[in-house]
């Protein structure tokens, strides 16, 4: 499959104009990663691993062209200067403007394009949870006229219904991480240990076109048990059940899949309580429809739990995905926003105890009439059981 995005990248640029036209705020000044990528249509990894490199996107509300603010080498080799060669990938954003160094210069050049988009006054979005303080309190000093608000809810509004670009690029990532995944579950050999298991996973997603991991959850016997167990040196013993949960990133875009497994043959008890588990999670995901919020199906996971006999100890029933691993929405009893149709969303249920631990997780789409199911077609799900 081919990843490169469309020349305008995968987001609804209109959408994001009739949004940010709709709202309170005479320009946004985004920051966050996600965001940017999301604005400018354009993602590196070391966008995340030099946070102090920051990429800066000015989007104002009038209509006239955004401006992107990023460090002087990538600047200069989109605008054809400097001695840096062209990447593969550029932003559809055209007014680019580079900075030097990591400190102060970066604030004067996106005060420089306030001043010339005529923002030296009114109200500016900002990211209450990801704009570093230095951003706003420089931009003060410079242009005491603006005031700030969050725009976080904006933004989240513009990436929370994807375009079918986003989708078939995310329907790709988390098809290829389930697969190999579970390919690799099957490949357990009793005697080996789970670094071992999670190399070859990691291995194969790479080789199919994965650019980054994002998080390889792995553990077996009590170590399932663990909220976030990383792969180990424990060796793997037959009967031992095996908690996972995966995820890499294309272009930005993420997967989050988790499956469970057992070394050898599994046992009656681990078969019952994993389909109880499992005819919950189709039951959430059937319910999972535009209008829904999010309690309403953590309520009904409790209940559903309730009758297959078994306790819910989940705090959570799902989440969006997107260029956030953990998107809004939360399906959380926090949550009271409802469903909307184009939500991709990770359902994703379980049960722990002290000595072994069950997840199930896959990737859906919100429809207009049905929430799809795109990693395990209803009735394919089985726990997996490895190489005797």
């Amino acid at each position: 499959m081919t990843t490169n995005p469309p020349a305008t990248g995968y987001a609804d640029v209109g959408r994001i104009q009739r949004l940010l036209d709709a709202g309170p705020f005479d320009a946004i000044v985004s920051t966050w990663p996600e965001n940017t990528h999301y604005l400018s249509g354009f993602y590196h990894p070391d966008m995340r691993l030099t946070w102090e490199r920051l990429h800066i996107v000015v989007w104002p509300a009038n209509g006239a062209p955004p401006v992107y603010v990023v460090p002087a080498p990538r600047a200069d080799a989109w605008n054809g200067a400097g001695t840096w060669a062209r990447e593969e990938s550029r932003p559809r954003i055209q007014d680019i403007r580079g900075y030097q160094g990591e400190h102060d210069h970066m604030i004067d050049v996106v005060a420089e394009a306030l001043t010339g988009l005529g923002i030296t006054s009114g109200l500016i979005g900002v990211e209450h949870r990801a704009t570093p303080y230095k951003i706003v309190e420089g931009l003060r000093r410079r242009l005491p006229g603006l005031r700030y608000g969050d725009a976080w809810p904006l933004l989240n509004e513009m990436r929370r219904v994807k375009t079918p670009a986003e989708v078939a690029l995310l329907t790709h990532v988390n098809r290829m991480t389930a697969r190999h995944l579970e390919n690799g579950l099957r490949s357990i050999v009793a005697g080996e240990s789970e670094r071992a298991v999670a190399a070859r996973v990691t291995d194969a997603l790479m080789r199919e076109g994965a650019q980054e991991l994002t998080h390889s959850i792995f553990g077996g016997g009590c170590r399932a048990g663990q909220w976030h167990p990383w792969p180990g040196d424990q060796t793997l013993e037959a009967g031992m059940l095996i908690r996972t949960d995966w995820g890499v990133r294309i272009d930005g875009y993420c997967s989050d899949i988790a499956r469970t497994a057992v070394v050898g043959t599994a046992s009656r008890a681990q078969r019952t309580r994993f389909d109880r588990i499992s005819a919950v999670h189709d039951t959430i995901v059937e319910a999972a429809r535009p209008g829904v919020v999010a309690r309403e199906l953590v309520h009904l996971a409790q209940r559903a739990y309730e009758r297959q006999g078994e306790e819910f100890r989940w705090s959570i029933v799902g989440h969006g995905i997107g260029l956030v691993l953990h998107e809004e929405p939360q399906l959380t009893v926090e949550y009271d926003e409802p469903l909307v149709e184009g939500m991709t969303l990770e359902i994703e249920l379980g049960w722990t105890d002290p000595a072994q631990g069950f997840h199930i997780e896959d990737f859906v789409h919100v429809g207009r009439d049905e929430t799809v199911n795109l990693t395990t077609p209803p009735g394919t799900r089985v726990l997996i059981e490895s190489a005797r």
